[in-house]
């Protein structure tokens, strides 16, 4: 591949920070400007696919807080239905009891009216 010299202005401290980089991956600053120009279509492709997993992830925290008020407003549900078949029972077992213990406490109903 046939190379064509370019040449650019750049300001003094970005010049320093290519440098800097260039020295921790242990390339020359062209080197480095190169590498940086070929992946500069990867950086594109990263930054949608970190949009969509955000949006992805906007997505759940949503639905898991719906799951969330159902769990909560289905808890309050069974429990009143605990408290209504606790009533049910309380009854059956005050409607089974035998005539004489029906017949007091409906004796007992009439003292207190």
């Amino acid at each position: 591949m046939e190379r064509t010299q370019t040449t650019i202005r750049i300001d003094e401290s970005l010049i320093e920070d290519l440098d800097s980089e260039a020295e921790e991956r242990d390339v020359s600053r062209s080197e480095y400007i190169r590498q940086i120009l070929r992946e500069r279509h990867d950086v594109e492709e990263l930054r949608e696919e970190v949009d969509t997993l955000w949006d992805r992830l906007e997505s759940r925290e949503e639905r898991i807080e719906q799951l969330e008020e159902q769990l909560a407003r289905r808890s309050q549900m069974e429990e009143r239905v605990e408290e209504v078949a606790l009533e049910v029972r309380e009854q059956r077992e005050e409607s089974n009891a035998p005539f004489f213990v029906r017949w007091a406490r409906w004796f007992r109903g009439q003292d207190e009216e």
